[in-house]
């Protein structure tokens, strides 16, 4: 007799008010198999996960129908869905609600390890120490590896990932891709959302390419159109690359001597930084994952005070975008947001989502409105935290690509980010 499937997938369909999302996705998994999922930004893959697990159903109120299976049990728009399935969501903030992360694995009642177990594990993900650290003081990439760490420790059927790669350096991420596989030994399936398809090349059963709501199942992440979009986007990027003359005028912002020290951390985690700043010049904060980047740009900001040294800006048209951008946007809709500016809302692909309630926005959807919200403001000095993370190839491109004109207007950029898309339009590199 055949076993049944670990997840089975039939005409899931989903829909917001008269808006189909999604339409007709279907597939299954095998105990042990590894599902990838690609799609452009807003493609709908995130409500797919969101979907199996019931949240999109509950908090956002999405209509969905089809037929979704574990272990041959239906399981869609169950009150019960949510017990089948461990969720590591796109937005990081949401994956400790404990003071430390090593709280979090020990208090929940799913956790099958040993402690010594979930610091073996802790260490090969790189994040033993951050175990016992501050959960406020974790950068997004170590919280994410945290999340996947409470995945490998806990019992599911299913363990749905979402975009876990977005902000860890190429070290990280291929730990990630181990990290998974030994999830997979362990009998569980596997679904992971992710852009970054060479990654995962050799390392999944099989692959999910999302376009227009419709999903199209292919046997390699190589053969799916995202993997063309990839050769193309680097392309235009070798193509396009420039970087506008700084000016060489009063500065906007110089730092001398900067050290930080977060209060429960056993030392700096900045020593000695150096930068000026001037108008007209992208300034690329470049370093590994937990190493400093998000917490520099706090430091230049005035978010956090430095241990040591110090910090002057020259100007009060300052803007910071952080890692989360609900933390900068104030309206309910995309259109509120950028006052109704349909011009800017192309330059960034959402020309048609200007009636669109945020909270029905993708994470990468928000990541570009907050860009978008920021670039209108036209400040002197522009912070931005990882603004590429979660975007698919074009995207990527057109956020460059608006900084660049920012830049280009006199506007100083500061961006922190481990992706390489940033060096076509760098004046300098600071590495951390």
């Amino acid at each position: 007799m055949k076993e049944l499937a670990a997840l089975e997938v039939k005409n899931l369909s989903v829909y917001a008010n008269s808006q189909t999302i999604l339409r007709g996705i279907t597939f299954s998994l095998e105990k042990g198999e590894r599902l990838l999922i690609v799609g452009k930004s807003g493609s709908g893959k995130t409500t797919l996960l969101r979907s199996l697990t019931g949240i999109a159903q509950e908090l956002f109120k999405l209509s969905v129908f089809g037929s979704v299976s574990v272990y041959g049990e239906k399981v869609l728009n169950s009150v019960e869905a949510s017990k089948h399935f461990f969720y590591v969501p796109q937005e990081p903030w949401y994956s400790i609600a404990t003071p430390y992360p090593i709280l979090e694995l020990l208090f929940d009642n799913r956790c099958n390890m040993c402690l010594k177990s979930i610091e073996n594990f802790a260490r090969k993900l790189g994040v033993y120490e951050k175990l016992y650290e501050a959960s406020t003081d974790l950068s997004a990439g170590e919280v994410q590896r945290l999340a996947l760490l409470q995945a490998l420790a806990v019992k599911s059927h299913t363990v749905l990932i979402d975009e876990i790669t977005s902000y860890l350096d190429s070290e990280a991420r291929r730990n990630v891709v181990e990290a998974v596989k030994i999830i997979s030994e362990q009998g569980v399936a596997v679904v992971v959302v992710d852009h970054d398809v060479e990654l995962w090349h050799g390392s999944v059963d099989k692959v999910l390419y999302i376009e227009s709501g419709v999903g199209k199942l292919y046997e390699d992440p190589m053969d799916t159109p995202m993997a063309l979009d990839l050769k193309r986007l680097r392309n235009e990027l070798k193509n396009s690359k420039h970087v506008v003359e700084s000016s060489r005028s009063t500065p906007v912002l110089v730092a001398e001597g900067v050290w930080f020290k977060y209060p429960d951390a056993a030392d700096y985690i900045l020593k000695d930084v150096h930068v000026t700043i001037h108008p007209h010049e992208v300034t690329w904060i470049r370093g590994g994952s937990g190493k400093g980047k998000s917490t520099l740009l706090k430091v230049l900001a005035g978010v956090l005070k430095p241990s040591r040294g110090w910090v002057k800006r020259f100007t009060k048209e300052v803007q910071l975008v952080s890692e989360n951008p609900l933390h900068y946007i104030s309206n309910p809709t995309v259109g509120e947001e950028l006052q109704w500016d349909t011009n800017l809302a192309m330059l960034i692909g959402l020309e048609s989502k200007l009636s669109t309630p945020i909270t029905l926005l993708s994470s990468g959807e928000r990541r570009r409105l907050a860009i978008a919200s920021a670039f209108r403001k036209q400040p002197k000095l522009l912070l931005i935290d990882e603004p590429t993370v979660g975007l698919d190839p074009w995207n990527t491109i057109a956020v460059v690509k608006l900084l660049s004109l920012l830049q280009s207007r006199g506007s100083a950029i500061v961006v922190a980010s481990h992706g390489e898309e940033f060096e076509c339009i760098a004046s300098r590199i600071v590495e951390v």
